[in-house]
């Protein structure tokens, strides 16, 4: 179970299993071993790199969990390739490198002339069954599993993900003289995607105002939520571990307990949940594990009253025939009081920013509730 792609393992036992008794040989522990990649893989991945004429890094969460940054930013740096990271790996590379061009938006922006120009990607610990590449875009594969290849691959460098891409980097430095910056071209693409102005509101507010009162260490729960979808593309994240995704898997509920895990392992750490009050609502009751073991995580609870998405699309797609997403909520602030959690209401981004600030000051869980209205779609 520790070998290959590193996954979630569940073992189930039968409950008469546990009740019998039997003599037993224990073996010894298993110790995973790197798996090193082929020298002739890692020749032929820097060969194609070196004849790229506009190369691109397409991280995915093999970069995130590897922590394989800092030679992959080497490799960028001398290539001047821009790194895009997928939603699963938010967080691989800092949001402050003017390489670093973030997760790509539902809605098209400046960052997809960058993807449609790229003749060369190099993937790096990603799936490519969800990255929307061109057929004609060749790409070099670094992942230790040889089942995330398909017909787009051209090369393959197979084996740990850290190891093939710190391989890659001394093989491609020591062959290829680095390429003239593009610093600036970049630093525009980044600004672009980036302008307060063409964002769409109030989500890029929100999304700011959190960004601002966090700490640059401090770990961020997107929940599934208007503003959790639009943090995903625009929530800058400057440290690897600070961003917790529930990803594809797209469950109401689990942001507030995941803030609590991430709390309780990292009591050093501001910990913040981003939740709908549709979301929050699966898991309300956890206040109580909250303000049982003093656990101080803050969760920020978007309150229009509804599931939002999908009371959004009913209302404009089905002429105004809505079904199952109206909610009759608590009031927040006296259901955090009821479990002794501190309760602040915020109203708009700069009293959300504010109140934010406090909460991650004082030893106590908060609940943060953000009245706000039917938002534009995200995606």
């Amino acid at each position: 179970m520790k070998s290959g792609r590193p996954l979630p393992v569940e073992i189930e036992i039968p409950p008469e299993t546990l009740a019998d008794q039997a003599e037993m040989d224990f073996s010894e522990p298993a110790r995973r071993s790197d798996i090193p990649p082929s020298d002739d893989s890692v020749a032929a991945a820097a060969s194609a790199l070196a004849e790229a004429k506009e190369p691109l890094i397409w991280a995915g969460e093999g970069a995130l969990s590897s922590g394989c940054a800092p030679s992959l930013m080497r490799l960028a740096e001398h290539l001047q390739a821009p790194v895009v990271c997928a939603g699963e790996a938010k967080g691989a590379v800092s949001d402050r490198h003017y390489l670093a061009m973030g997760v790509p938006n539902w809605r098209r922006d400046s960052l997809d002339d960058l993807l449609d120009r790229a003749d060369v990607i190099l993937a790096v610990g990603a799936s490519l069954a969800r990255s929307e590449l061109r057929p004609e875009q060749s790409v070099v594969l670094v992942d230790v599993d040889a089942t995330q290849s398909d017909d787009r691959v051209a090369v393959e460098v197979i084996g740990d993900v850290r190891p093939g891409v710190e391989a890659l980097e001394i093989a491609v430095l020591d062959s290829t003289p680095s390429r003239s910056s593009r610093r600036d071209e970049f630093e525009a693409v980044r600004s672009a995607r980036y302008d307060p102005n063409v964002q769409i509101e109030p989500q890029g507010s929100f999304v700011r105002a959190i960004r601002s009162a966090m700490p640059d260490d401090g770990i961020l729960i997107e929940g599934v939520t208007q503003l959790g979808y639009y943090s995903r593309p625009f929530y800058r994240v400057h440290e690897p571990g600070t961003y917790i995704s529930s990803s594809y898997f797209g469950n109401l509920g689990y942001a507030y307990p995941t803030a609590l895990g991430a709390k309780v392992a990292r009591p050093d750490r501001a910990v913040v949940a981003v939740s709908g009050d549709g979301g929050f609502l699966f898991n309300s009751q956890e206040l109580s594990t909250a303000v049982k073991y003093g656990i101080n995580a803050v969760v920020i609870v978007f309150n229009d009253g509804a599931f939002g998405n999908v009371y959004r699309d009913q209302t404009l797609e089905f002429e105004g025939r809505t079904i199952g997403s109206e909610l009759r909520d608590p009031d927040f602030m006296k259901l955090a009081e009821a479990y002794g959690a501190r309760g602040v209401r915020a109203r708009g981004p700069e009293a959300l920013e504010s109140a934010l600030r406090e909460s991650l000051t004082v030893p106590a869980p908060s609940l943060i509730e953000v009245p706000v209205g039917m938002m534009p779609i995200p995606f």
